[in-house]
């Protein structure tokens, strides 16, 4: 899978591999023959964020295809690598940095999606591309790796995955890295691409490739019958040029994504199909075909009339879904009692409620029994979460949670603040509400047992154990403990990992020579050697046991300026902010480097640390491409082309020669134009342009002779040459 990874104004190339989702052993298998490789999904399509709904219907969905991603334990939500830090969320563009609880992997894809502006659709399906997390049956063994790879972003062809984007997390949002540089993820990448002014293909000569463009694009071979190694894809829209900057092949990559999607999405949400055989419609909502009653029909608003006739086998190529209910909040009477629709299931609810949630009874839908048959009745309606509520009779106090009626202990219902709000309702109807635990402390609240010294943190409504250690680290004091009344009522409270260190805490592992930093939500290794350039020593030590609970980080680089090697590799690195930026030998004499500053590295470490792209030239460093000839200057942190006419004209001459491979590494801006004065045109249009500070404004015929121009002066120049140099205002009298 190709990828791009960005960071402020430092971008480098990645090749991905592709995971394929079928067997390797599924061979000879016949390509679709509806299949365009030049539109692998309509952009309107591609940047569709409302698909599901939210995050509710992104869960549905995952249920339907029997995901791992469906399992919404806090165990399974640990393996998701969430970080603690609301800092580190923030400066990744995460729109809740501050929920203070683990989210599910719907709510993750979802909020990826609304903050990178990416359809969840695509992500789905870029999760089951690469490491079949949608459908696939995965190895229990294989799950954390699948996980930490789901988007395959950052995960080279030739190198194996990096270090930057390891958990299902930061695969979606990206990452920040020790230097505070941030990375995009795999969805922003993605979007980056696609919000390019004619969109961002792979890179062909050095330059992004655009809509229009006809390229040679690899294939994996095997599994699919009849495929070159290479074919030519002329990218027909924005969306499909990411697609192929993401993954640059078509088999089985692309082949694969746009078989997922077409497959689970043909229709787009919405679609009313009517089976030909007995009349019965549904609607397409995600992939999933539901049951649409006319009662439900008419409530929405929905045209019947729209409705596309469907065979029974194009009908069974979806999945069959809940039938499709009226929208939340809908109240329905049936046998004198009233039921709320909330996500397609009916929902009793109470006087109390109806008035609470601001629904109104007169305005309910008679609903005939045959009707309510269609759909699963739920549980009691509970307040709204938050309500704080007592029985008229029953001292017990209450606050609902996601759902459940959570009780109250002396000291919560105090730190809380709940007496002013309390609500006084009927016992019976206290009674019909499921009860679930204690309230959970306040965040960061210190709590004991009332029989044990053990003291724990109150984190995302878990309580994380803190050790002696980590209890100095933090700064607690033992007057903030809190023992709570009874083993019960901590007993009710999930146990979450240990607590992690404060920010830039530097600590050793109790017993081992290992060093760490807590920085950004999590810890990064510090080898001997940077630990002894750097000068850091640590002040804190904290057992094996610990620290195996925190999420790993990527390891601290030696200094900027740095030139280091690994024992088992003659590749000389030098460390650029914060990156470890491959040398070749061309490089190593540009930038006037001795070997004699070269650090030779355990391989481990080396392997550890960041990498980036080459290494870029001194500033205004004249050089040609060895492979194809091509002149440039490096200047201001990026390549300009200098074409022959323009070096013969201003006499500009290579003073070195660099490998194709490390040129194309680095950022392009646009060639270096010929001199201010200059006549020039095109070979294939008659325009003619003057370059004056810079730029090429084309001339009008009558502005070319009032100026006593010759056609005698004017340069003809390729096409490419022309089109690529900047424009200026046309010159028109």
């Amino acid at each position: 899978m190709g990828i791009h990874r960005y960071k402020n104004l430092i971008s480098c190339l990645v090749i991905s591999s592709i995971t394929l989702a079928q067997p390797l052993t599924a061979l000879a298998l016949e390509v679709r023959p509806e299949f365009n490789p030049n539109i692998l999904v309509p952009d309107v399509v591609f940047s569709d964020t409302k698909t599901f709904g939210g995050p509710e219907g992104i869960q549905r969905f995952l249920e339907s295809k029997g995901s791992i991603l469906a399992n919404t334990s806090l165990d399974f939500l640990a393996k998701l690598s969430e970080p603690n830090s609301s800092a580190l969320k923030q400066a990744l563009g995460d729109p809740q940095p501050n929920l203070n609880r683990l989210r599910t992997a719907a709510e993750l894809i979802w909020d990826a999606s609304q903050t990178s502006g990416l359809n969840s659709q695509v992500i789905l399906v870029t999760l089951q591309k690469e490491q079949g997390l949608i459908s696939s049956s995965l190895k229990q063994d294989r799950i954390q790796r699948a996980l930490n790879h789901a988007m395959g972003f950052d995960c080279p062809d030739s190198t194996g995955c990096g270090n930057l984007f390891p958990g299902f997390y930061y695969q979606l949002f990206g990452n920040v890295d020790t230097e505070g540089n941030r990375y995009l993820g795999a969805t922003k990448s993605l979007m980056k691409s696609f919000s390019t002014p004619n969109g961002r293909g792979p890179n062909i000569n050095g330059a992004p490739s655009k809509v229009g463009d006809s390229i040679p694009i690899s294939n994996t071979i095997g599994d699919y019958t009849g495929i070159l190694k290479e074919q030519i894809v002329t990218i027909g829209n924005r969306s499909t040029a990411a697609l192929y900057r993401y993954t640059p092949h078509v088999f089985n990559g692309n082949y694969n994504f746009w078989k997922f999607f077409t497959s689970w999405f043909k229709y787009p949400n919405g679609t009313i199909l009517t089976s030909s055989q007995d009349g019965m419609t549904f609607i397409i909502q995600n992939g999933t075909r539901q049951r649409l009653p006319i009662f439900v029909a008419t409530a929405r608003g929905l045209n019947l009339g729209t409705s596309i006739a469907a065979s029974p086998t194009e009908l069974e190529g979806y999945p069959i879904g809940p039938t499709y209910g009226p929208a939340d909040n809908t109240i329905v009477a049936l046998n004198g009692m009233f039921f709320v629709f909330i996500d397609g299931k009916m929902h009793p609810a109470s006087s109390f409620v109806l008035t609470q949630r601001k629904l109104e009874p007169a305005k309910s839908i008679p609903l005939l029994a045959s009707e309510a048959s269609l759909f699963p009745q739920s549980t009691q309606l509970t307040p709204s979460d938050g309500t704080i509520l007592r029985g008229q009779q029953n001292p017990n106090v209450y606050l609902v949670q996601q759902g459940s009626l959570k009780l109250f202990s002396a000291f919560t219902f105090k730190q809380h603040n709940a007496a002013k709000n309390l609500q006084i309702i009927p016992d019976n109807e206290i009674e019909i509400y499921p009860k679930q635990g204690y309230v959970a402390p306040l965040e960061g609240t210190l709590v004991q047992s009332p029989s044990s010294n053990d003291i724990y943190i109150i984190n995302k409504e878990r309580r994380s154990p803190l050790t002696t250690e980590l209890f100095k680290n933090l700064g607690f004091s033992q007057k903030n403990i809190v023992r709570l009344t009874t083993d019960t009522e901590i007993a009710a409270i999930p146990i979450g990992p240990p607590a992690t260190p404060r920010e830039g805490t530097y600590f050793a592992v109790t017993g081992s020579p290992e060093l760490y930093i807590f920085k950004s939500g999590a810890k990064h290794p510090i080898s001997s050697f940077v630990a002894k350039q750097r000068g850091i020593t640590p002040d804190y030590s904290f057992e094996a046991g610990i620290i195996s609970n925190w999420p790993d980080g990527i390891a601290i680089t030696p200094r900027d300026g740095t030139l280091v090697k690994s024992s088992l590799s003659p590749m000389v690195y030098i460390v650029t902010k914060g990156q470890l930026r491959p040398l070749t030998e061309a490089l190593f004499k540009n930038l006037r480097l001795s070997f004699k500053n070269v650090v030779t590295l355990p391989d481990s470490e080396v392997s550890a640390l960041p990498k980036d792209g080459y290494a870029t030239p001194r500033e205004n460093s004249y050089f040609a491409v060895q492979e194809t000839k091509e002149i440039y200057v490096f200047k201001n942190g990026i390549k300009q082309r200098i074409y022959p006419f323009v070096a013969t004209q201003r006499g500009m001459t290579p003073d070195f020669t660099f490998s194709a491979e490390s040129v194309d590494s680095w950022p392009i801006g646009t060639p270096i134009p010929p001199r201010d004065g200059t006549l020039i045109k095109s070979s294939s249009a008659p325009t003619i342009y003057l370059v004056a500070k810079g730029k090429l404004q084309a001339l009008s015929d009558a502005a070319f002779k009032r100026r006593g121009y010759s056609a005698k002066n004017v340069k003809t120049l390729s096409n490419a040459e022309v089109d690529s140099f900047v424009k200026g205002d046309p010159i028109l009298k």
